[in-house]
């Protein structure tokens, strides 16, 4: 889940909106929920949502749009010589190329409109993560982007699955061997599945899958970050103690 960060991350306490439908609001009123305040019946015992703005990178995100500018202009063009007949090799491998691309990313997506909306949502959306939770059921954390007032949740992860969060150098650090503000937040999750822990055994965390979290930037936007999302996650009911070191927060043996 994956940006240049401007400024502090937001954390703020916010209704998040749903579909339109009639339901009993907190207040004890009927009322339609056109997508502007949250409504539930008070039995079910929702809590008011946490949210943050993910921050995203000015200069991944003009890259982004030039490589797709590039991509689809000469779709266009190689469409266009297949149709007058000229160079028919080149604008045929092409296309081959796009159309493989297009279908990996349908396929990793769940489909071809999501892929197309997962793309415009990366370029022009903005980014949040936004913790939901019930008194009857665990809590957890959806991973989405906001678009001309639409939400499209990409990511949900239960609350109970997290393992640890921390924020660490990347690879251009390690290959320079000084810090290159290349600091990314990763978020630890258990993916209970003995299968994929088999074939990850030579990993560092076999049993976890990681996401990551935001743009890769300087240490201190990243801890900024970090310590954002960790006092989310607490707030939704994660278990998270300081680790070893500073810039690690882990759930503790007694909730594992």
């Amino acid at each position: 889940m994956s940006n240049s960060f401007h400024g502090t991350p937001t954390l703020n306490l916010r209704r998040p909106k749903i579909k339109a439908g009639k339901m009993a609001c907190k207040r004890g009123e009927e009322a339609e929920n056109r997508g502007k305040y949250l409504c539930w019946p008070a039995q079910q015992g929702i809590k008011m949502s946490q949210e943050m703005t993910i921050p995203k990178s000015r200069l991944e995100v003009s890259l982004q749009f030039v490589f797709t500018t590039i991509v689809v202009g000469f779709a266009f063009l190689g469409v266009a010589n297949l149709c007058h007949g000229t160079a028919l090799i080149s604008s045929a491998l092409w296309l081959g190329l796009v159309t493989m691309i297009v279908w990996s990313g349908s396929k990793r997506d769940g489909g071809f409109r999501k892929y197309l909306t997962n793309r415009l949502g990366e370029l022009a959306g903005r980014r949040f993560v936004v913790s939901t939770s019930q008194a009857a059921q665990p809590g957890e954390i959806r991973f989405g982007y906001e678009l001309l007032g639409q939400r499209v949740i990409q990511q949900s992860i239960a609350i109970g699955t997290i393992e640890s969060i921390a924020w660490s150098t990347g690879q251009a650090t390690g290959m320079a061997g000084r810090d290159m503000n290349d600091w990314q937040v990763c978020l630890w999750v258990d993916h209970h599945d003995p299968a994929r822990s088999g074939k990850r055994r030579k990993l560092r965390k076999p049993d976890q899958n990681v996401y990551i979290v935001g743009p890769a930037t300087r240490k201190e936007r990243a801890e900024a970050l970090g310590l954002s999302l960790v006092a989310l996650l607490r707030g939704a009911g994660a278990k998270l103690a300081q680790g070893a070191i500073p810039t690690c927060f882990v759930r503790p043996e007694s909730e594992r």
